[in-house]
């Protein structure tokens, strides 16, 4: 991070420091009105997006200033208020208000402050064009999840939310594995595509082997399941796909009575994203689970 800290330091001493507190005191006053422990895990998620947004413009052969910049603004509307998702408008709108703010008050130039508030709103916001540092943020954000640090940041997040290790994969692991077979085609530069080809494998392997040891030990036995979902998929650069993959990750047999599961699943439109809801029940009990995602955004 000390390469972040010297590119703005350099140009606007002392914002890096205010946009972090922000982040700090949005998730304290989240995580108090949740019930949840103390944590820094939305300021570390920033800090790490910065640094692969600044490593990504470089491979690019694009001035990282804009990039880092957008990225240490993108999830700082993501606790607004101490809330999430609360009022109705989109987080990255409560972000680009607040780089509004702290830009200005820093002494930015107009066309640079424009610059980060179009990017922050375009970037999960699929009506809008996703250009320059959108992109380069987008990838990063992405390669965030992946890999080592994405399946840290899996077990971290799983933890602050109470899980242990079984049911955090029950919960969430659709979504993980779903993300990372279709990231290389989620990245928009040619930079973040190879990186999240080696990524995804590394995370699909540990999840796999984990998966496998569960099994062997006699603690939990999964499956995946491999849904393809047909329609009318818009990519972010306006192209349409009429298939998308996901997996979803099942009990191999109902945890109360071992008999076999059912799978049935449906699509909304979501706040923010076309979500796949998958419901899983057991053909002998009353044994019943939901796992809801949203479906990866293809570039």
């Amino acid at each position: 991070m000390n390469d972040v800290r010297n590119l703005l330091e350099a140009r606007l001493p002392g914002l890096q420091a205010r946009i972090e507190a922000s982040l700090a005191d949005s998730e304290a006053r989240y995580n108090r009105r949740a019930g949840q422990p103390a944590s820094a895990f939305l300021l570390e998620h920033t800090q790490r997006t910065a640094a692969i947004a600044r490593t990504l413009a470089l491979r690019e052969g694009v001035d990282p200033w804009g990039p880092v910049l957008v990225a240490l603004f993108h999830d700082a509307g993501k606790f607004h208020e101490g809330e999430y998702h609360q009022d109705g408008v989109p987080e990255e709108e409560h972000a680009a208000r607040l780089a509004l703010s702290l830009l200005g008050e820093h002494g930015v130039d107009a066309a640079e402050i424009g610059m980060v508030l179009e990017a922050l709103r375009a970037l999960y916001d699929d009506r809008l064009p996703c250009v320059g540092a959108c992109r380069i943020v987008q990838d990063a954000d992405r390669l965030d999840k992946l890999g080592a640090l994405g399946v840290g940041a899996f077990f971290t997040k799983a933890t602050l939310r109470g899980r242990g290790l079984v049911d955090a994969l029950a919960h969430t692991l659709s979504r993980e594995l779903t993300y990372a077979h279709a990231a290389p085609r989620s990245m928009f530069t040619e930079s973040g595509r190879q990186l999240a080809r080696a990524l995804s494998a590394r995370t699909i392997a540990f999840f796999d082997d984990l998966l496998a040891e569960l099994d062997e030990c006699g603690i939990a036995a999964f499956e995946r399941r491999p849904l393809v979902l047909r329609g009318d998929f818009r990519t972010r650069d306006g192209g349409l796909v009429d298939q998308i993959e996901v997996t979803v990750v099942t009990p191999r047999v109902c945890p109360r009575c071992e008999r076999e599961m059912d799978l049935a699943h449906r699509l909304e439109r979501g706040v923010k994203c076309e979500t796949v809801k998958a419901r899983i029940t057991c053909r002998a009990c009353d044994y019943a689970r939901e796992i809801s995602f949203c479906l990866p955004v293809l570039a």
